[in-house]
């Protein structure tokens, strides 16, 4: 595990995301709050790979990832724990993939004349 610490900023973001989350859990259920968090989380990550400036700073960035995706990691646990980790009301073995909706798709476009 990693020494630096995530910034204050970064550690009120996720505290305040974690509230919303449970909120929505109350209103929406257990998937639809995680894939709501998740996506707020992802937001936290840089969008740009390599680190600038000086050691502290770096050290900084380097905490705030490693904070954002344990947070991640414990939303996708929370998920598959309830079961709530596939969609629609389907059982997972009758739902279909997003490449077989693709296929679907693609054969059902009409060419133009």
């Amino acid at each position: 595990m990693n020494t630096e610490r995530a910034t204050p900023e970064v550690i009120d973001a996720l505290a305040g995301i974690e509230m919303q989350r449970q909120e929505r859990e109350k209103e929406s259920g257990v998937a639809v709050s995680c894939g709501w968090a998740l996506g707020k989380l992802y937001e936290l990550l840089p969008r740009k790979r390599k680190p600038s400036g000086t050691n502290a700073e770096r050290a900084a960035l380097r905490g705030n990832i490693e904070a954002a995706t344990l947070a991640i990691g414990r939303l996708g646990r929370l998920a598959r724990i309830t079961g709530n980790g596939t969609t629609g009301d389907r059982p997972w073995h009758q739902q279909k993939s997003w490449r077989d909706a693709q296929k679907r798709a693609s054969g059902n476009r009409h060419r133009k004349r």
